[in-house]
């Protein structure tokens, strides 16, 4: 099943032969979301979404959390008809889990930010105290953005080729002034006090892994699920409201995303330019050479709303 495509029939019709032989799956129609993903309807009225996934210790952790968890909000794997939790083929496994037929969220809207933020503060706050024996180890995040931000070195002669070199050598001296902050408080600490209490962090709360059916919100996509602080989402879901709210601090702010104590390695992490410079790097790698001066251009614009800021967010730290 590795070589399946988007809308090839052929395909299609060698996964669902695979479903019935190897999970007793009926599927009695399947279509493609994108190539690890489908959607599935089975001969008994099920409706599902199908996933391949490549790792799995991940397949294994989320089944373990799923099944310690008892929170309505994660949608969780279910098991095949056969009672296989996953299906194994080709270096790939195959999960299931109950289709959503909701709406996704969509943190241009203020609702869906409100909603988005109150989902998330419940889940961490339900699935509190589980504890797996063998919790995978993620590397911490700001060690990440080091090593993103060598990666966004290397690309300096296509800033200088299309004429942005300053916008380039400011988003250098911005994230490694921050990562150097980042670095001195004391995460360790933090990731400790989470394998102790049993705290967990999504991973990727992007709007599309939120879904708002018959009056509740859903969460998805629980790939990059680990036992870390809470802190961890918030940062990125300061990184994803910030762009819709114009980069106006005080609006940030006012949603409380973080307790006080929080506060300021909080937004010396909403400060590094991680999001961009991956991005930029998944943009260079996917699509090379086609309308780079465009690109860099909006990059540009949006630098300037998000240097003020980080000046108006640092003014109102000291």
């Amino acid at each position: 099943m590795s070589d399946l495509k988007k809308g090839d029939e052929m395909s299609i019709n060698r996964l669902s032969s695979f479903l019935q032989k190897k999970g007793m799956l009926q599927p009695r129609h399947m279509t493609s979301v994108n190539k690890h993903v489908f959607y599935v309807e089975t001969n008994h009225r099920e409706r599902l979404i199908l996933k391949r996934h490549h790792n799995h210790s991940r397949v294994e952790q989320q089944w373990n959390f799923f099944e310690q968890q008892s929170s309505y909000i994660p949608v969780p794997f279910q098991r095949f008809p056969n009672q296989k939790p996953f299906l194994y083929d080709n270096g790939m496994y195959w999960t299931i889990s109950p289709y959503i037929p909701g709406q996704k969220l969509n943190y241009m809207a203020e609702r869906d930010r409100v909603e988005a933020l109150k989902s998330i503060q419940t889940f961490h706050n339900e699935t509190e105290g589980i504890k797996l024996r063998y919790p995978l180890k993620k590397e911490i995040f700001y060690i990440r953005w080091y090593k993103r931000l060598q990666n966004f070195r290397n690309t300096e002669s296509i800033f200088k080729e299309y004429g942005f070199l300053g916008l380039y050598k400011d988003m250098v001296q911005t994230a490694e002034k921050h990562l150097q902050y980042v670095s001195a408080y004391n995460w360790f600490e933090l990731e400790r006090a989470a394998r102790k209490s049993g705290t967990w962090s999504h991973g990727d709360v992007a709007s599309h892994n939120f879904i708002r059916y018959s009056g509740r919100i859903y969460l998805i996509d629980f790939d990059l699920l680990s036992c870390a602080p809470p802190l961890y989402d918030y940062i990125q879901l300061g990184q994803r409201f910030l762009p819709y709210l114009n980069w106006n601090a005080e609006r940030l702010l006012s949603y409380k995303i973080v307790q006080n104590k929080y506060l300021k390695p909080w937004l010396h992490a909403l400060f590094i330019p991680s999001d961009v410079m991956r991005e930029w790097l998944y943009y260079i790698h996917s699509s090379p050479g086609r309308l780079m001066y465009g690109y860099l251009a909006r990059m540009k614009e949006d630098w300037v709303k998000r240097q003020s800021f980080v000046k108006n967010a640092q003014n109102m730290l000291n």
